[in-house]
C-alpha cells in the first residue's frame, strides 16, 4: 500500500540531496522548527550549536519545493515571545506561507524550567498577537492544535479545537513505535512498524484515542465547555492516572475580564478600519 506522508524536523540533517530522496519516496509535507529570531534564542531553546542556520536553511529548501506542502512551527516560550514580530517579518521575507506557534506542555524536562512556560498573561499576550497578525493577511499564522480556547478559537485557528491524535493522525516514532501524533508516548503507544502491520493497527486498535468518554473526569466532569473541548489534547493527560495536567480554558479565566475587553476592542477597530 502506498499513501503521502510527512514530518516534522529540526532541519539538522535536511540536505537538498536528503529531501530529493525523500520526495522519491513520497514525502509530501514537511514542518520545520524554528524557535528564535536569532541564534542565540533558538540555539539557547533546542541546545545545539549551529542548529539556527540549519533550520533557516531547511526552510528555503522546503519552501522553494514546487508541491510540498509545508510550514514553520515555533514553540514560544519566555526568551522568544517578544521577538515574535521580528520572526514574523524574517519569516514573511523568506516568502513563508504557513506559520504555527504552540507552547511547552508540563511534561518531561520541561515540566519544571520556568523559562520554558508562559505565564497567563504571556499567553494572551501570543493569542492577541496571532489574532492581528491574521488580519494582517501577510503570513497565514494559527495557534497548534494545544487544547480548547474559547472566546479565541475562531481568531487564532481555521478551525474549531479537536484533538486529532488517533483519529485522522498516526505517526511513526525514531524507534518504531506506532502512536497518534509525536507528543504522545508511554500507554498511547499503539504499537511497533518491526512487529506490527502499520495498516492493521489502525484499523484495529487506537479505542482509547477514539472513544474519548474516560476524559470526563476531574475538572472535566462537571465543565460545561466539555461538549467543545472533549478533554483537551491528549498529550496534555497524565499517561497513567488520565487526569488533565492543563487546562487552557481554566488558566485564561483569570484574565476574562481583560480578554473579553480585548476582543470587543479588536473587532471595533476592525469595524472602523
Amino acid at each position: 500500500m502506498e499513501y503521502p506522508w510527512g514530518f516534522v524536523t529540526n532541519g539538522w540533517g535536511l540536505s537538498q540531496e536528503r529531501l530529493d530522496t525523500l520526495l522519491h519516496a513520497g514525502l509530501r509535507s514537511v514542518t520545520v522548527s524554528l524557535d528564535g529570531y536569532t541564534e542565540a534564542s533558538h540555539e539557547w531553546f533546542r541546545g545545539k550549536k549551529g542548529s539556527w542556520i540549519r533550520a533557516l536553511n531547511a526552510i528555503s529548501r522546503v519552501a522553494g519545493t514546487p508541491g510540498l506542502v509545508y510550514d514553520v512551527v515555533t514553540c514560544v516560550n519566555k526568551k522568544n515571545i517578544d521577538a515574535l514580530c521580528q520572526l514574523k517579518s524574517m519569516l514573511i521575507s523568506m516568502e513563508v506561507k504557513h506559520w504555527r506557534l504552540f507552547t511547552v506542555f508540563p511534561k518531561g524536562r520541561a515540566k519544571n524550567n520556568p523559562l520554558l512556560k508562559l505565564s497567563t498573561e504571556e499567553f494572551v499576550q501570543m493569542m492577541d498577537f496571532i489574532r492581528e497578525t491574521r488580519k494582517e493577511g501577510k503570513i497565514n499564522v494559527s495557534y497548534g492544535c494545544e487544547g480548547y480556547l474559547a472566546d479565541y478559537e475562531m481568531e487564532v485557528r481555521d478551525t474549531p479545537f479537536f484533538c486529532q491524535a488517533g483519529v485522522h493522525i498516526a505517526s511513526v516514532l525514531a524507534n518504531g513505535d506506532i502512536s497518534a501524533c509525536p507528543s504522545l508516548r508511554g500507554d498511547y503507544i499503539q504499537g511497533n512498524i518491526y512487529k506490527d502491520d502499520f495498516w492493521t493497527v489502525w484499523n484495529t486498535r487506537y479505542q482509547v484515542m477514539r472513544d474519548r468518554r474516560w476524559t470526563k473526569t476531574g475538572k472535566c466532569a462537571t465543565c460545561k465547555s466539555y461538549k467543545f473541548c472533549q478533554g483537551n489534547g491528549l498529550h496534555l493527560r497524565d499517561e497513567k492516572t488520565g487526569e488533565l495536567l492543563h487546562c487552557h480554558l481554566e488558566m485564561m479565566g483569570k484574565l476574562q475580564p481583560q480578554i473579553k475587553r480585548r476582543s470587543i476592542l479588536s473587532k471595533a477597530v476592525s469595524f472602523f478600519t
